[in-house]
């Protein structure tokens, strides 16, 4: 398995699909970055790691993402008042310049993945297929992507580099 770094030169001109969590934690600092400390969704996060996470997509050009993905954060991301129509306008914008690579539900319940992970995660899995890096924080699924052989990259793991 590639460490971070090689993980990062190799698909630097590819993209990087982030998970839900990340997705969550993107948009929501594109918003407010002050709101990552509050949301319920964010709130074990820093505002550092929102820095260093813009700072990792801004340097893969693009992200990659799936419906399941798209619709998760959308329900997960939600924001009140006057917030909640910006972030709306952010998503917008972000997904028009998003990657969308899509597996019928059907076919992605049949992946293994599905069992033990969800419907989002077993997508993601299917998407991989095509030599995709992921970016996660959830260890479950970085643990099954390196299982499969897929390139997936903990989070947690760039953190420890960035603070280094």
């Amino acid at each position: 398995m590639l460490d971070a770094g090689s993980l990062i030169g190799k698909h630097r001109t590819k993209g990087v699909l982030l998970d839900t969590n990340l997705l969550v934690l993107y948009l929501i600092g594109k918003v407010n970055p002050r709101r990552i400390l509050n949301h319920k969704r964010t709130a074990s996060y820093e505002l550092n790691d929102f820095y260093l996470l813009d700072s990792l997509v801004g340097g893969f050009g693009k992200l990659i993402t799936t419906p399941h993905l798209l619709s998760q954060t959308s329900d997960l991301a939600a924001l009140d008042g006057e917030e909640r129509w910006v972030s709306r306008l952010v998503f917008k914008a972000m997904i028009q310049d998003m990657d969308e690579r899509y597996d019928q539900s059907r076919l992605v319940v049949e992946d293994p993945f599905f069992r033990l992970l969800g419907l989002a995660d077993a997508a993601i899995a299917m998407a991989c297929q095509n030599n995709l890096l992921v970016l996660t924080d959830d260890l479950d699924l970085h643990r099954a992507l390196a299982e499969r052989g897929a390139d997936a990259l903990n989070f947690n793991h760039v953190r420890q580099l960035a603070w280094s």
